[in-house]
């Protein structure tokens, strides 16, 4: 009897009428084989914006559904491979919905909801690991025979556009050049096969004409034969997996001590040994890129803008000597109170602009800072005014012009703020921290200091005594 295929989400050219919308819910009773491209699995129906910020989620009936839809499919799935069926997955990207549970209304007549993210893979009966959308084509093929013809025929037409990173229980297919990045496997679950592979990409273009007047389109014969080639492949490692499927399962009365075997003994201890390293190396990993993730928040002067930017601000000045800290006692929210070793004290403000310069529109909102800081009880003096300035945060920094706009350099001097732009307090900030110069510190807070009305022009790096001199960041950038 011929083999029936339904795919989910990818066509295969020429089996047109196997594909089915998830969302109709059907039973997957009569497939014997299933392949699904989980991109598909997405929530329909209303999105509500959210005032407060640039986000939303799918209204509570749109999120009801998709919650049912995906819940169907995952038990259709589980079913499927009871009954020792297998089903392929196509390892496209990673997305992740916000969806609500409940809403409720507060006095002043707000929606408030009660949201949570919904992954496209919620519909895997198992955990096959930790997922990472990224995209490529270099893939390496483990030479498992049982996918020898498959990746012989489609080599050439597999992308990754995810990966997988500490997998349980995997039999691994192909991996990146990292061979601990998963791009395909199997997983024996209960009677039958989840198989995940790279996506298999086809030009539809090309495999399409149109025919008649009325111009339909039609699959041309390449596309017919490499649908009829898939096809045929995915059935033989169908049945391949299914041979291997008839081997009885060990009852439980073979682990007794009688029935186990000396060499077997020794290689499951080894293999035990062995996941203890695996798992501290995880561990160590771990910890070492924790380690990169704070060391590289310098960066974020560079290009970031909002809490982010303001962030690695606060850790710049606090290599430079200073105490930086954001400020909110429930009435007056600032984002950088800063205190210098010298006795000066600061106010910031800080934007960044995707592809123009900074503008006068942060001015209004720091003098209302400083005036509202100077009425707090224990402050005697006004603050100085800093606005921090990442203009053109998308250019490398070597290639942008201007930070500031000639009104904005005018209106600090009328206001007699300082400004500062990132890129140059990043320069300072990562020679200070590599090389713990004090002295040097001092210079750039003396001349942040003397910098009321105009811009920071920081002193240049001094020479390492035995080593060429210091380029700057933004120059070693470009040299790149």
């Amino acid at each position: 009897m011929e083999k029936q295929i339904f795919t989910i989400g990818y066509t295969i050219p020429t089996f047109d009428k196997n594909k089915i919308d998830f969302y109709e819910q059907l039973s997957l009773m009569d497939a014997d084989i299933l392949l699904i491209a989980p991109d598909s699995l997405n929530p329909r129906g209303h999105w509500v914006e959210f005032s407060s910020s640039d986000s939303g989620c799918y209204d509570v009936a749109a999120s009801k559904e998709y919650i049912e839809k995906m819940a169907h499919l995952k038990k259709e799935i589980q079913d499927h491979l009871s009954s020792g069926k297998n089903v392929f997955v196509l390892l496209s990207s990673k997305e992740e919905h916000q969806i609500s549970y409940s809403v409720s209304t507060e006095k002043k007549g707000q929606r408030m909801y009660n949201t949570g993210l919904h992954s496209n893979y919620n519909f895997l009966p198992i955990d096959i690991g930790t997922l990472t959308s990224a995209s490529g084509k270099h893939i390496e093929f483990s030479g498992n025979p049982i996918f020898s013809d498959f990746y012989e025929k489609f080599g050439k037409d597999l992308v990754y556009q995810l990966y997988i990173e500490n997998p349980s229980g995997a039999q691994i297919i192909f991996t990146g050049k990292d061979k601990t990045k998963i791009l395909g496997a199997t997983y024996k679950i209960k009677n039958g096969h989840l198989v995940v592979l790279p996506f298999i990409k086809y030009d539809e273009k090309k495999f399409t004409e149109h025919k008649g007047k009325e111009k339909n389109e039609y699959w041309t014969k390449d596309a017919t034969l490499f649908g009829i080639s898939l096809v045929k492949a995915l059935i033989d490692i169908d049945k391949a997996l299914r041979k291997g499927g008839d081997k009885t399962p060990p009852p439980d009365w073979t682990n007794g001590a009688d029935f186990q075997l000396a060499q077997e003994l020794i290689f499951k201890k080894e293999t035990e040994k062995k996941s203890k390293e695996i798992n501290e190396l995880i561990l160590q990993k771990n910890e070492l890129l924790t380690k990169i993730d704070q060391e590289v928040r310098l960066r974020d002067l560079l290009f970031e803008k909002g809490k982010i930017l303001e962030s690695a601000i606060n850790l710049a000045l606090e290599i430079l000597g200073y105490k930086a800290e954001n400020y909110n006692d429930g009435n007056l929210e600032l984002d950088h109170v800063i205190a210098s070793p010298e006795g000066d004290r600061f106010i910031g403000e800080a934007e960044g602009k995707d592809t123009s310069a900074i503008n006068i529109d942060k001015f209004r909102q720091l003098a209302t800072n400083i005036q509202e800081d100077l009425q707090r009880e224990e402050i005697e003096n006004p603050a100085i005014g800093i606005l921090f300035g990442n203009g053109f945060r998308l250019t490398k920094p070597f290639e942008r012009a201007e930070q500031f706009t000639t009104k904005c350099i005018n209106t600090a001097k009328s206001s007699n703020c300082v400004l500062m732009r990132t890129i140059d307090l990043f320069r300072v900030a990562k020679y200070i921290k590599e090389s713990e110069d004090e002295t040097f510190a001092k210079n750039c807070r003396n001349v942040i200091k003397n910098s009321i009305g105009k811009i920071v022009n920081f002193p240049e790096i001094p020479v390492l005594s035995g080593q060429s001199e210091v380029k700057e960041a933004i120059q070693a950038e470009g040299a790149h």
